[in-house]
């Protein structure tokens, strides 16, 4: 931490040891100060993209999901060029606030991009079942839930909840969707 404090008295136009302290607040779970930090960062390079989803994933540890969609938002909108796989976690973070906020359909539409971007994701995999889970659509939960655990065969998450997707789909039934289709090609 002395290091980046110096390198910021050092180098004062540069944001870089000022991000890299927010971090370091960030890993220590001192929201408010990395936040501070991240702030300052932005102030001296606002056009760097890293420093805005720093800001998206520390509002979102402080619970503030709607906070945590306009920085993510404003981070894929600095970025240069068309997305690419480093910009996959991004990605699944607006997916994930997105759900947070109930916003099932759009989270959805994120976690599918994110998937484009990067199809080994166990984040991504669980974020798009669980987000159909809540939506009552098993049949499409317990599928992503079955590729999650492609990824990771002991994840706890997903195997916990693609038992209790099974159970609803039991309980309530078979995605009306699914029957119909199901009807149609076997009569």
């Amino acid at each position: 931490m002395s290091a980046y404090r110096t390198a910021a008295r050092l180098f004062p136009g540069c944001h870089l040891p000022t991000l890299y302290i927010g971090m370091e607040y960030m890993r220590t779970h001192s929201f408010k100060l990395a936040e501070q930090f991240f702030m300052q960062a932005q102030v001296v390079c606002p056009s760097d993209p890293l420093v805005y989803n720093e800001l998206g994933v520390v509002a979102y540890h402080m619970k503030e999901y709607k906070k945590a969609v306009w920085w993510f938002e404003k981070t894929l909108a600095h970025v240069p060029s068309s997305l690419s796989e480093m910009w996959e976690p991004t990605v699944v973070n607006l997916a994930h606030a997105l759900r947070k906020l109930r916003r099932y359909n759009e989270a959805i539409i994120y976690y599918e991009k994110a998937l484009a971007l990067s199809t080994r994701s166990l984040s991504t995999y669980a974020g798009l079942a669980y987000t159909y889970h809540l939506q009552d659509n098993f049949t499409s939960a317990i599928t992503y839930y079955h590729k999650a655990l492609w990824l990771k065969p002991d994840d706890q998450f997903c195997t916990e909840m693609l038992t209790l997707a099974l159970a609803d789909e039991c309980r309530l039934g078979i995605d009306p969707k699914v029957e119909t289709i199901r009807s149609q090609l076997f009569g």
